[in-house]
């Protein structure tokens, strides 16, 4: 990989971490309503702040994952699964316990791919949607981040 093309994507990272640590700071007190069949907040503005977090994540680690950097990929998941729980999680049950089971079991021995996976299987979890390994209408692919 060029070295600008590894500039761009550090300089990425550094922009969702400063905006992640923004965001945690702006922590709404109300409840979401969270359902035991349904992980994702029945509130639709925190329903879509809860989206919007996760799939920004996946939209940035994902790419990362695939170029092989797996860690950098995790920490970008990691750091996602730390806002919404930070900002949504004692109003949202459901997700707080999803997501904080998965980042207790990250911290266990496990590879960088593994934990990669593990979060990104729990965010699947929380959006209600199944964990795709391959791209979209392209089933040869390998598993993708």
């Amino acid at each position: 990989m060029q070295t600008f093309e590894v500039f761009r994507r550090l300089s990425l990272l550094v922009a969702v971490l400063v905006s992640l640590q923004l965001a945690v700071s702006a922590r709404e007190p109300d409840a979401c309503g969270a359902s035991t069949m349904d992980t994702i907040p029945t509130d639709p503005a925190k329903k879509a702040e809860v989206e919007k977090i996760i799939r920004e994540a996946i939209s940035l680690g994902a790419p990362i994952y695939n170029e092989g950097m797996h860690m950098a990929c995790y920490r970008i998941y990691e750091w996602a699964a730390y806002k919404i729980l930070y900002v949504y999680g004692k109003d949202c049950p459901e997700v707080e316990k999803t997501l904080k089971a998965a980042v207790e079991r990250s911290h266990g021995d496990m590879s960088d791919t593994e934990k990669a996976w593990l979060m990104r299987m729990a965010f699947d979890k929380v959006l209600g949607e199944p964990t795709r390994t391959t791209a979209p209408g392209n089933e040869d692919n390998r598993r993708k981040g």
